[in-house]
């Protein structure tokens, strides 16, 4: 039990530290750090047109490197406020960057639930089809989920447009405003891809669930198929499903930058590209908004799934 405890302590720490490493990659290759993010911020002000006067050495520097990852360490366990460069002022990374990472954070839940919805319903929907049309919408989707995200999100974009140019009627946001926040457009788009895959595992292990005992034992006896697939199959692929939902997460927030993009959305990913170059730091501790919480909540989940279904087990034994 502590060797299971220490483990999963140490798979949560490693991505951490990796992420303050990668982080802190630019005070290991290059000596002077602060006068490139000083030039950085002249050049975002328009005080500078070039950078070619900046002297900057190219080596292996270890000590400013590892310096400078235990600076953001300790600012971090001690709540110390970070501060970043933005419209030629120093402002307090806390609470700035909580806005955009929440509105991010809103897409990623929305496009998840969503996708998760969608592939139930659908999966179920495709399962009770003759093999032959199964064959050709399975053949649809695998074709559909081998497309570039950006290819899928300005085709829809693009359709919007052309709807509106037609029509006269916006039924969406396609791109955000204050006025007009854009929400269901970039998580229907976000929630694509994920559902596509989550079509092509649900359908895999529904497969499996057909071929076990159980279920030649319900049809023999005379209960429908749809009746077993909804009740017993459906519920036994879900438990299997949970474990591909970090996999879900990961290219949710693959997409997420693509998203922001196209669609001029102040999410997460658009606020680190905006003030990543001039402040380092910036990076570090959005990608570790975006990886902490959820490796926590999925974490949890695992540890409940594993006691109920070790509970179940011994109570049925």
């Amino acid at each position: 039990m502590y060797l299971l405890v220490l483990r999963r302590i140490v798979y949560f720490l490693m991505p951490i530290v990796g992420v303050f490493f990668i982080g802190a990659l630019p005070y290991l290759f290059f000596s002077n750090v602060q006068g490139i993010e000083a030039v950085a911020r002249l050049l975002e002000s328009g005080a500078l047109t070039n950078a070619l006067f900046l002297n900057q050495d190219l080596g292996l520097f270890f000590e400013p490197y590892l310096d400078k990852i235990w600076d953001l360490l300790i600012n971090l366990v001690t709540f110390s406020n970070v501060t970043f460069y933005e419209y030629q002022q120093e402002k307090l990374l806390f609470p700035t960057i909580l806005k955009p990472y929440f509105y991010s954070i809103k897409l990623v839940l929305g496009a998840f639930f969503l996708a998760i919805a969608s592939s139930i319903i659908l999966a179920l929907i495709i399962k009770i089809l003759p093999d032959r049309i199964q064959k050709g919408i399975r053949f649809l989707f695998f074709s559909l989920e081998s497309l570039p995200d950006i290819f899928i999100v300005v085709i829809i974009q693009y359709s919007m447009i052309l709807y509106v140019r037609n029509t006269g009627n916006l039924l969406f946001p396609i791109v955000h405003s204050d006025q007009n926040p854009s929400y269901f457009l970039p998580i229907f788009c976000l929630s694509i891809l994920p559902t596509l895959f989550l079509i092509r595992t649900l359908l895999f292990l529904l497969d499996d669930e057909d071929s076990k005992m159980y279920v030649e034992f319900a049809r023999a006896k005379g209960i429908r198929y749809a009746l077993v697939l909804y009740i017993h199959m459906l519920r036994n692929s879900l438990l299997s499903l949970f474990y591909y939902s970090k996999n879900v997460y990961w290219l949710l927030i693959s997409t997420l930058f693509m998203v922001e993009t196209i669609m001029a959305i102040p999410g997460i990913t658009d606020f680190m590209l905006d003030n990543g170059p001039t402040t380092p730091d910036v990076i570090t501790v959005s990608v570790l908004l975006m990886f902490v919480p959820f490796y926590l909540l999925f974490t949890l989940s695992s540890y409940i799934l594993e006691y109920k279904l070790g509970r179940n087990d011994e109570e049925v034994a």
